[in-house]
């Protein structure tokens, strides 16, 4: 009986041993498998909802005049023009990476950094003292037959913040040139002319101003719109200053280029 008993006990352990052992040989090649999924679809490639920038290098023909050689792609008007009304017509901004042709992060950045030095709104702070933050995306239109976008029609919104200045700039992702911009400076408007500052937001973009360019649309003088040479393009500035309490105020320049109606 001794015998018997000790056979029959043998028996159910190992029984016990060996589905143990099964079970836990199933659950290592499911997790195996399920890593080797998961990697391979790690590995899947998000179509970006633009095309990669094929016109790499400068040409002539294609120059917007008034451009500045500084070695980066230049539109031509048609393409400015498109680029403009896409983004002007945004229902929503579709962030992704930079595709080939486009600048990075650090260009957008430093490219912002430039252009509020020119046009004398950064204070006299120093720039790393600036809390910045930037972002790619291309605009979502109401209609759209699906299909993906230049690469021009991109742009970096890169904002700047420090306790004097809150600052908006939108780039085009191609050119590197500022396009649009919202500026708010915690101090009175400075005295300016408002024709120099847009006439330099204009030169900056990569454009020139047209003969007789200059036309005033508010009675209080506070937004200025120029005419873009040999295109529907225009250039707008709209700043005002407020008062805020006895002691504080604040200032508000905008730029931004626009479409104009054929």
């Amino acid at each position: 009986m001794t015998g018997k008993y000790k056979y029959t006990v043998f028996s159910l352990l190992f029984t016990v041993l060996f589905i143990l052992g099964s079970m836990a040989a199933v659950n290592y090649f499911l997790r195996v498998r399920e890593a080797r999924l998961l990697a391979e679809s790690g590995r899947a490639e998000v179509e970006a909802p633009v095309l990669d920038w094929e016109e790499w290098g400068r040409d002539p023909e294609n120059a917007v005049a008034g451009d500045a050689d500084d070695g980066r792609r230049v539109l031509t008007t048609k393409q400015m023009e498109e680029a403009v009304e896409s983004w002007e017509g945004r229902t929503e901004v579709i962030l992704h990476d930079p595709v080939a042709g486009q600048i990075s992060m650090e260009e957008a950045i430093e490219n912002g950094e430039r252009w509020l030095d020119r046009m004398k709104m950064g204070g006299e702070t120093d720039a790393a003292s600036f809390s910045i933050s930037a972002k790619l995306g291309v605009g979502g239109q109401r209609e759209t037959d699906g299909g993906r976008l230049e690469a021009c029609f991109s742009f970096w919104t890169v904002t700047y913040s420090n306790p004097s200045m809150n600052a908006v700039l939108y780039l085009n992702a191609v050119t590197g040139k500022v396009w649009g911009a919202q500026v708010v400076r915690y101090e009175e408007l400075p005295e300016e002319n408002s024709e120099d500052g847009l006439r330099l937001f204009v030169t900056l973009a990569g454009l020139q101003a047209a003969d007789g360019d200059s036309v005033v649309t508010d009675s209080g003088g506070t937004r200025t719109e120029m005419a873009i040479k040999e295109s529907r393009l225009y250039a707008q500035e709209h700043s005002y200053s407020m008062a805020v309490g006895f002691e504080s105020s604040y200032a508000y320049t905008a730029y931004r280029l626009f479409l104009g109606q054929e």
